[in-house]
Order: C-alpha cells, then sequence, then structure tokens
C-alpha cells in the first residue's frame, strides 16, 4: 500500500480547515473595514487602519464600527448554521444507504465556491458587505461545516476499532487543529504580503487539493453489504423518511440504560461544541479593543493555542488512555477542567500575559470531543453511527444559532465596562458538560454498560437484518 493512502479523510479534513481559518479572520476584518467606508461614510484612509494599526483614530472608530460590523458577522453564523441543519438531517442516514464519500465530495465543492466567491467581492471596492453572505450560498446548501464533520466522523467510526477509535478520534482532533494552527499563522502574512482576493482564491486551492485527494485516494468505507443491511431497515424514498430514521435511532430504547447513557454523551458534546466555538468572532474584537491586539498577533496567538490543543489531545490519548488504560469519561472530564481554566484566565485578563496562560490552560481541552465520541461510537452498530453524529452535529448548530447572538449581545451591551464577561457564559456551560459526564459516570456504574466489540457489532447488524 502507497504511502499516501494510510491517510484518508485527515487530508482533506486538514485542506479545509486550513481555508476555513486563512479566511475566517480576514473576513471579519473585511466585514469591519467595508462597514466603516461604505455603510457608516467613515474616511476610507482610517478605516483601511481598523484591525492593522493601534491610535486614537482606531479606537474611536471601533466604538463606531463594531456594533454594525458585529451584527453582520452574526448574520453570517446564522445563515451558515441554519440551512446545514436541514441537510445534515438527510446526509447522516443518506450516508448510512448509499456511502460515505459522496457526500464528502459534494460538501467539499460547496465549500470551494465560496472563497472563489469572496475573491469577487472583495476585488470591487464599493461592494456592501451585505453582500457577502452571498458566498455563502454554495456551502450551506452543500451541508456546510457541520455536515462535513458529522460524515467524516462516520467514516472515520467505519474503518477503526473500538480499541483504535479513541486515537482515531484524537486524530481527527488534531487534524482540526493543525488545520487550524497553519490557517491562522499563514493568513495575516499572506494577507499583508498580497490582499484580499489573493488569499481567497489560495483558500479555494487548498480545498481543490482535499477534492482531487478524496475522488482518487480516499476510498469508500461501508461495504456494499452494510448498505444492503440499512437499505433493508429503511424504505427512505421519501427525505422526510430520512429524518424520522435518523431521530428514531438516536432514542429508541437500548439494553442497560444505553439509550440514557447515548443522550447524554450527545447533550455534553453539543453544549461542549457550543462553549468552545460561541466566542469565535468575539474574542479577535475583544482582544483588539481590551489589549490593542493586531490581527497578526491574535492570528499567532490562535496558531499557538491549537497546537497546544493538537498536542494535548494526541499525547492525552496516546499516554493517559492507550497506555495507562485511563476510561475516557475521565479523560473528558480532565478536558473540562482545562477549558474552565481558560475562560477564568480570559475573564480576569488585564494584560498579554493572562491570555497567554489562558491559551496554555486548554492543553487538554482537545481530550473531550473525541473521548466522548468514542465512547458513542462503542455503543452503536456501524449502521447507525452515522445517524447519531448527525443528531449531535445538528444539535450544536442549533445552539450555535443561539451562541452567535447571545455572545454578541453580552458584548455589545458590556464593551464600555466589563466587556470579558462573556466568558462567564462559557464558565457555566462547560461546567453543564462536566456534570453531565459524572452523570454518565454514575450511571455506568450501576447499569452494567460495557461497550459493543466487533461479534456483537456483527450480531447486532445481524438481528437488524433479521426484524
Amino acid at each position: 500500500m502507497a504511502w499516501y493512502r494510510k491517510f484518508t479523510v485527515e487530508v482533506p479534513l486538514f485542506f479545509s480547515y486550513v481555508n476555513f481559518l486563512m479566511t475566517g479572520s480576514i473576513i471579519t476584518n473585511l466585514v469591519v473595514y467595508r462597514t466603516c467606508y461604505i455603510i457608516l461614510g467613515y474616511n476610507k484612509t482610517d478605516c483601511i487602519q481598523l484591525g492593522t494599526e493601534t491610535n486614537n483614530v482606531t479606537k474611536n472608530l471601533e466604538k463606531l464600527v463594531e456594533p454594525t460590523a458585529d451584527v453582520i458577522n452574526m448574520v453570517r453564523t446564522v445563515l451558515n448554521s441554519l440551512v446545514p441543519i436541514f441537510i445534515c438531517m438527510m446526509a447522516g442516514p443518506w450516508s448510512d444507504k448509499h456511502g460515505r464519500k459522496p457526500f464528502l465530495l459534494i460538501t467539499l465543492i460547496g465549500t470551494c465556491l465560496s472563497p472563489l466567491l469572496m475573491v469577487v467581492f472583495s476585488y470591487f471596492d464599493n461592494v456592501n458587505p451585505w453582500y457577502f453572505l452571498i458566498s455563502l450560498i454554495p456551502q450551506i446548501i452543500s451541508g456546510g461545516t457541520i455536515t462535513y464533520l458529522a460524515i467524516t466522523l462516520a467514516y472515520i467510526s467505519d474503518i477503526s476499532t473500538p480499541e483504535t477509535r479513541g486515537i482515531r478520534m484524537a486524530f481527527f482532533e488534531a487534524t482540526l487543529a493543525f488545520g487550524v494552527l497553519t490557517g491562522s499563522v499563514v493568513s495575516s502574512y499572506i494577507f499583508y504580503a498580497t490582499n484580499y482576493e489573493f488569499i481567497f482564491a489560495i483558500a479555494a486551492g487548498c480545498v481543490l487539493i482535499g477534492i482531487l485527494y478524496t475522488v482518487f485516494v480516499i476510498p469508500e468505507s461501508l461495504s456494499s453489504l452494510e448498505r444492503t443491511l440499512d437499505d433493508s431497515n429503511s424504505s427512505m424514498d421519501n427525505p422526510f423518511k430520512y429524518i424520522t430514521d435518523m431521530i428514531g435511532t438516536t432514542f429508541k430504547q437500548r439494553e442497560n440504560n444505553d439509550r440514557s447513557l447515548i443522550l447524554l454523551l450527545s447533550t455534553a458534546l453539543i453544549l461542549f461544541t457550543f462553549a468552545n466555538n460561541g466566542d469565535n468572532f468575539i474574542q479577535f474584537i475583544y482582544l483588539r479593543k481590551k489589549l490593542d491586539w493586531n490581527l497578526t498577533k491574535y492570528t499567532l496567538y490562535y496558531g499557538m493555542t491549537s497546537f497546544l490543543w493538537a498536542t494535548g489531545a494526541l499525547t492525552g490519548t496516546f499516554l493517559f488512555h492507550n497506555k495507562l488504560k485511563i476510561k475516557e469519561c475521565n479523560l473528558a472530564l480532565l478536558g473540562t477542567l482545562s477549558i474552565i481554566g481558560c475562560f477564568i484566565l480570559q475573564e480576569l485578563a488585564f494584560n498579554d500575559l493572562y491570555i497567554y496562560l489562558a491559551g496554555l490552560a486548554r492543553l487538554f481541552a482537545g481530550l473531550v470531543s473525541p473521548m466522548l465520541r468514542a465512547l458513542v461510537s462503542k455503543m452503536v452498530p456501524p449502521h447507525e453511527v452515522g445517524k447519531i453524529f448527525s443528531v449531535t452535529m445538528i444539535g450544536g448548530a442549533i445552539f450555535d444559532l443561539g451562541a452567535s447572538p447571545l455572545y454578541t449581545l453580552v458584548y455589545n451591551d458590556t464593551i464600555n465596562t466589563y466587556s470579558g464577561i462573556y466568558n462567564v457564559i462559557s464558565i457555566f456551560v462547560v461546567g453543564l458538560t462536566a456534570l453531565l459526564i459524572v452523570i454518565f459516570k454514575t450511571l455506568e456504574c450501576s447499569s452494567g454498560f460495557q461497550t459493543l466489540n466487533n461479534e456483537e457489532l456483527s450480531n447486532s447488524q445481524n438481528d437488524d437484518e433479521i426484524i
């Protein structure tokens, strides 16, 4: 087997996240810049300094421009979550029936087209930033990030065993983090050396590499037998049947309190995603205002924290889980404590040292998602994994719909008093996540829960086929 065939969905996943992070803060900066001189009518020479220079002019402009720019960014976030929710509802069951690879390609193609549209919008100086929302159309109608991640997770579960699933999920998390690291570090340097349209073109090229790799290298993960099995379990010609089948699979009665355990883990995953992603575009604006950070400084910091996240996920899983045999739920608890420490330091920050310590405190936060996903995937047969992962991704997207307006509202209302208070929301939500994991541990001990091994998974499939 050629060396490159050992890497499957990790390669397009990496390049997709390089694209997301290369363009994320750049779009935020472009929205602020265009809002300043197009919507609000301020001097273009002054507006171009926002995000790159720190002086009395930019400090005054930020107070005037940020509330409007925040609304545009909030709408982007909401649209990017709302429509893909409905696509993801059908994608999980559909991929269980027809295979993972087709939907991986569909989502990647949509993701590639979005930065290409931004090349056009950024080229023309007088395009209103509200028109940037048009660039989201290809990405959201193809399923967006939530659908792509749900199918990717299902693919990883297909090709791994119960024994290797924890480390594979950690490698998934690390791939995301290294994509974030690469994209965030190079974005500002490429931007300052070139321009907006060039960086969007590079981002589209990254996704194109992922598309080509998926077409020519990645095999289908589900065998014909597994797809036939799922086809015999449901006649899903009606799109609504996909949705009812997905929900029914997630909530169906199982032995040994397994349904309750799966729902607890899924809810914990959703809450953790909410807290981890809730302040994504607020954080840059917060640090720019409070500590006078520019885009380069922020992207370097973001890259550092992404590297620590990946390092903690991989080394923590390999050392603590594989070698020391510490249970997944205990490592997930360690991760929640890690990120709570991060949010506390961010809230209290009055100089750069606090922010750097907050980034260091996130070291083991990358353990939470892979450990919880590994537990879920061990509790269900392979032909149900796509459906349940779709439910968790949809739940996370729905919560994100509320997260963006909530964090924006709190930040805007406290921008001139105590702007770091938004971190309290994250602390509270991660605290709830930790509580659910503790409840899971209690039920696990009392119910005699055991993960399914390969033979039991096969028997489960055969039982479903008989039914």
